[in-house]
């Protein structure tokens, strides 16, 4: 059986009452805006600041959640952008390094040599070593596939197949500090020291690295252009050079540039190749075939020995 609703006439005479008053109230201000308006003022005036001051703060409030979402906004494009960034950077290093990977290969490039006349270099043997003379210093040479080494390891790669790095460095340690540096030793220590590249040869940091070790001074020269290569080589030093596919190799390779000749041209001592260390080189084609790594110093080093020595 369904309940009957109870009535509350006290309720509903007291809500009636408040209705009335509030419909009086505002039929009183209505016209007072008219018949007093400063009365009307005075009484309105704290309802409109109230009213005012609350529109304000949500306002406010609403500004500030716009704030904070355009800010997050802002940081979450410019986390991605970051992101990217790297991305690209690893991708343009990666691929910096798989350009400059110094696996011995032959060069795609083979022109008849232009051999230097005996009295500008040549190769002398004093004992069990080898010596390139002529240009800046006589030059302590070495060959990554020489019997002695080719199979010994630069990190768990031959030397023979990718220690041009530390066979180079070994050449210019021995030749300008007469440091007791050999393509193993500098191999051994580079890949302790992190600078070894599994089937890619060296990291371009080795040579500031070895430098370092050695005591010897390093500044990168960049890419100059033949007229600046061969007159900062013939101001002295060696130059370390980064070269990429050519007449020297068919990926990346380090080789030295020990001096100049009066009729203008470069001396090398390549590291995997007697010939090309005993022929003439235009300054042009050096500068044409250097590799197109620009990190680390690369693709030129000039090393020099440290003042006071």
């Amino acid at each position: 059986m369904a309940r009957t609703p109870k009535k509350h006439p006290i309720r509903n005479f007291t809500a009636l009452l408040l209705l009335a008053v509030l419909c009086i109230g505002v039929a009183e201000l209505s016209a007072a805006r008219f018949e007093d308006p400063a009365l009307y003022e005075s009484v309105t005036a704290p309802a409109r600041e109230a009213y005012e001051s609350l529109l304000a703060r949500a306002n406010d409030y609403i500004a500030r959640q716009r704030a904070e979402r355009e800010l997050r906004r802002q940081q979450e494009l410019e986390r991605q952008r970051l992101l990217e960034e790297q991305e690209r950077e690893r991708q343009r290093l990666l691929e910096e390094q798989a350009l400059a990977a110094q696996e011995a290969s032959a060069p795609i490039l083979r022109d008849r040599l232009v051999f230097a006349d005996p009295t500008i270099t040549e190769f002398v043997a004093e004992g069990e070593q080898e010596f390139l003379t002529g240009g800046n210093v006589r030059i302590t040479y070495y060959n990554q596939g020489d019997e002695a080494w080719a199979r010994k390891l630069f990190g768990n790669d031959p030397i023979g197949g990718y220690g041009c790095g530390p066979t180079a460095l070994a050449m210019a340690a021995a030749s300008l500090c007469g440091a007791d540096a050999t393509p193993e030793s500098v191999a051994k220590w580079a890949a302790g020291a992190g600078y070894c590249a599994p089937r890619s040869g060296s990291y371009l940091s080795i040579v500031q690295g070895v430098a370092e070790h050695y005591g010897l001074a390093c500044a990168s020269l960049g890419a100059l252009d033949a007229d600046s290569l061969y007159t900062t080589l013939s101001d002295g030093g060696i130059i370390v050079a980064l070269m990429g596919p050519g007449h020297f190799t068919g990926r990346g390779h380090f080789i030295l540039l020990h001096g100049v000749t009066l009729t203008g041209g470069i001396l090398v001592a390549d590291p995997n190749s007697r010939d090309n260390s005993l022929a003439v080189w235009e300054p042009q084609l050096l500068v044409d075939e250097l590799s197109k790594s620009r990190h680390d110093g690369a693709p030129l080093w000039l090393l020099t020995q440290p003042l006071g020595l």
